[in-house]
C-alpha cells in the first residue's frame, strides 16, 4: 500500500517559488530604509508600506506554492534568502560581506542540500 501520493511539480512552480523568495528578500531592505528616516514621515510610510505590500503578495503566493511542492521542499529553498540579503545589502544599502557571513551562508546552504537530498 502506497503511503501518500506524490505531488507533481515542475519548474514552474520552482520559477514562482524563487520569485516570491525575491521579493521576499527586499523586506528587509525596505525595512532599514524606512527606518533611516523620521519615524511616520513621507519616505518612512513608503518604504514600511512597500515591505508590508511584498510581505501580503509573498504570503498569497506561498500558499499557492504549497498546494504543489512540499512543506519541507519550499521551506528549505528559503535559504536563498540568505543569499539574496547579503547581495542587496552590499549593493543597495552599503553593507560589507564579511568571511563570517560568506561561511555561515555556506553552512546553511550544506544543511539545506542534506535536508532536500534526504528528503528525495
Amino acid at each position: 500500500m502506497e503511503n501518500k501520493k506524490k505531488r507533481k511539480f515542475d519548474i514552474k512552480t520552482y520559477a514562482v517559488l524563487h520569485f516570491i523568495l525575491l521579493m521576499y528578500s527586499f523586506v528587509g531592505v525596505f525595512m532599514k530604509l524606512a527606518f533611516t528616516h523620521e519615524f511616520l514621515s513621507l519616505y518612512f510610510l513608503l518604504f514600511a508600506g512597500l515591505a508590508v505590500l511584498f510581505l501580503g503578495i509573498y504570503a498569497l503566493i506561498w500558499q499557492q506554492v504549497l498546494k504543489k511542492l512540499p512543506l519541507t521542499v519550499a521551506f528549505t529553498n528559503k535559504a536563498i534568502c540568505i543569499a539574496w540579503g547579503m547581495l542587496w545589502g552590499a549593493l543597495i544599502l552599503g553593507d560589507a560581506v564579511t568571511w563570517y557571513k560568506i561561511v555561515g551562508s555556506v553552512i546553511v546552504f550544506a544543511g539545506v542540500v542534506l535536508v532536500v537530498s534526504n528528503n528525495e
